[in-house]
């Protein structure tokens, strides 16, 4: 039998972004390089999308160490499109840049379930939207994101299980979604020859 918990994310977890001041004085944007910004676009569905990035290698990066981003840490986008999550798989290539905070497991959880359980809609439903200030664009405080409860198993292994399972779920989901894409390209192909 699993046990379960329920956990303030701020008691389990650090939370931060990226000061407006840290930006506007200490990041340069660039169209090359190799240290990328990561931006509320670069985060959808779990995943890191890499194809609209801005480098920042020009950047004074001794003021830059809190924005500064590990295997592990868990991007939350909190403004505009709120709710996004994916999670860093590798060291010495990505900072944050503004709307996207960084959520640093510092309990023995699991970064991976956490980042799992953040992106289901009974979470974004119950937990996120309810706080969402109201105004022209969505956003969420840091404090609010602090107080995220997380429900998750007490056993450090059933959360990496859960992980891995909920992992091997989303590579078969991207499989097939490339599977349907190369059909649809097919059909398109396929009309476009019959009425040239």
């Amino acid at each position: 039998m699993i046990t379960w918990e329920q956990r303030k994310l701020g008691d389990i977890a650090d939370v931060t972004k990226l000061a407006g001041f840290e930006f506007t004085e200490h990041v340069v944007y660039s169209d090359e390089g190799n240290i990328i910004a990561l931006r509320g676009l670069n985060i959808k569905n779990g995943q890191l999308i890499l194809d609209d990035v801005k480098y920042i290698d020009g950047s004074n990066f001794s003021k830059l160490s809190r924005s500064k981003l590990f295997i592990n840490d868990i991007m939350f986008t909190y403004v505009g499109t709120v709710g996004e999550v994916a999670i860093i798989k590798e060291n010495d290539r990505f900072y944050l840049a503004p709307n996207v905070s960084r959520i640093r497991v510092k309990s023995d959880d699991s970064p991976k379930f956490i980042s799992h359980y953040m992106r289901t809609d009974n979470f974004k439903n119950k937990v996120i939207f309810p706080l969402i200030a109201t105004s022209s664009q969505p956003a969420l405080s840091m404090e609010n994101i602090r107080k995220f409860t997380i429900n998750i198993p007490i056993n450090r292994e059933e959360q990496d299980c859960l992980a891995k399972y909920f992992d091997s779920l989303d590579h078969l989901i991207t499989l097939h979604q490339r599977k349907i894409d190369k059909i649809k390209n097919m059909k398109k192909a396929m009309l476009d020859q019959m009425f040239i």
